[in-house]
């Protein structure tokens, strides 16, 4: 800057001299330097490339004030981390329990920010409980556990974790027991039957589950067995015991060892002969015994030997029917002659004799005294109304009299088997089938009546 003149011909052709102060103000011309990340904005622009950069300004002055930038840009850095964590990640000194996208700005050796991208899966550890309940012992991964209890193993799952696995193991334990048997021949245990003696084993479910052993210590002792044979007449008593008939019999006994002593019998039973001689003889008879045997009898016997060995018995059965000698007395009203006595007319009074034979085939003798008395026809009208009955009887009888001094029964041969003093009524339920003649003595006479004894 200076003060200049300068000369110049006025259009008046006078010299124009012009002073010209001149004041020079420079322009200005800068560098400046930077450096930024990613950008950097200068002036309004935004610069993203490192480079020279000039821009022209005015001065106080009005003169350019060239800038020249020296731009450095320095990037940021992005960084994207994958990473997989089991239950929980540490990042940072931050600690990640869920999965996600966490972003986190570090200052890089150029001073920009360094954007990390954690792109995080966080696999949660599996944890489990089981529960087992075993006999004895339980084989767990290995490991052999004889008590109960909680017990955990780690497992490493499918996507590389572990997996906590709790076992709650209850451990029962199996009982033991043992057991004595004395049998004869066999003896049936839980379904099987055994026929020699030793020692076995049987295993049951206890009530916790598992087994319970027991041993049986047993003893087989063997039963006897005898065979023998007999023979025999009519019956055999072996061991208390009546036999009749032939056949094949077994009785059991106690041995020493306590168990059955079967003995088999095999029995011939052979049968005496019985029979009866029947015989019907008058007054005596002798048998082949050489007894000579003078009543009716069914006991004597007489013993042969057959041709089996065995006794061939005859049992007498005697009837003697004997002679008959009667000595009778009857009163007879006048007005009953002629009178009928045991087939003979009584004309008369007087003494009477009758030789015949019984009703058995015996000889019969009868010596009858007879009375007669004369009536009249009040006494024969009273005898004549007697009646009996019930005629068939069955025993009891009654006759139509109030006083009866005497009631004589006799039978078919006349012999008097029964006599009733003072009665209308009597009972002949004692003797046997048959027609009787009954003789009713009154105190006006003497009457006779026919019954019949069913």
């Amino acid at each position: 800057s200076d003060t200049y003149t300068a000369q110049f011909e006025s259009a008046n052709g006078c010299d124009s001299i012009v002073t010209l102060n001149l004041v020079i103000n420079s322009s200005k011309t800068n560098a400046i330097s930077a450096t930024a990340c990613n950008s950097y904005t200068w002036n309004g622009a935004t610069y993203t490339t490192t480079g020279s950069y000039t821009q022209t300004f005015t001065t106080t002055a009005g003169c350019d004030s060239v800038v020249t930038l020296a731009l450095a840009i320095s990037p940021a850095y992005q960084t994207e981390i994958n990473q997989s964590s089991c239950s929980s990640y540490t990042w940072n000194g931050n600690t990640y329990t869920t999965s996600g996208n966490y972003t986190h700005t570090y200052t890089a050796a150029n001073g920009c920010d360094s954007i990390v991208t954690l792109h995080l899966t966080v696999t949660p550890t599996i944890n489990m409980t089981v529960t087992a309940t075993a006999c004895d012992s339980y084989t767990w991964n290995g490991t052999v556990y004889t008590t109960s209890g909680n017990y955990t193993h780690t497992y490493t799952a499918a996507a590389g974790c572990d997996s906590v696995v709790t076992l709650a193991l209850t451990i029962n334990n199996s009982a033991t027991g043992t057991a004595t048997a004395t049998a004869c021949d066999s003896y049936t245990w839980n379904g099987t039957d055994y026929t020699t003696s030793g020692n076995y084993t049987h295993t049951y479910t206890a009530a916790n589950g598992c087994d319970s052993v027991v041993t049986l210590t047993l003893t087989v002792n063997n039963s006897v067995a005898v065979n023998t044979a007999q023979t025999v007449c009519d019956s055999y008593t072996w061991n208390g015991m009546m036999y009749v008939a032939s056949g094949v019999y077994t009785q059991s006994f106690n041995a020493a060892n306590g168990c059955d002593s079967t003995v088999t019998l095999t029995l011939t039973v052979n049968n005496s002969y019985h029979s009866t001689d029947v015989v019907e003889e008058c007054d005596s008879y002798i048998w082949i015994d050489g007894n000579n045997y003078t009543t009716s009898t069914t006991t004597p016997t007489y013993t042969y030997t057959a041709a089996n060995g065995c006794d061939s018995v005859i049992t007498l059965n005697l009837t003697i029917n004997y002679s008959v000698e009667i000595y009778d007395s009857i009163t007879i009203l006048s007005t009953s002659l002629p009178f009928n006595y045991r087939g003979n007319v009584i004309e008369d009074a007087g003494d009477y004799f009758f030789n015949g034979t019984t009703v058995s085939g015996c000889d019969s003798s009868v010596y009858l005294h007879v009375d007669v008395q004369t009536v009249g026809i009040d006494v024969v009208n009273s005898l004549d109304d007697i009646t009996i009955y019930p005629n068939p009887t069955r025993g009891r009888v009654t006759v139509t009299a109030d006083e009866v001094v005497k009631i004589e029964v006799m039978d078919i041969v006349g012999r008097r088997v029964a006599t009733f003093e003072n009665t209308n009524t009597f009972d002949i339920s004692d003797l046997g089938e048959g027609a009787y003649t009954l003789r009713i003595t009154l105190p006006n006479g003497t009457t006779v009546r026919k019954v019949v004894k069913k």
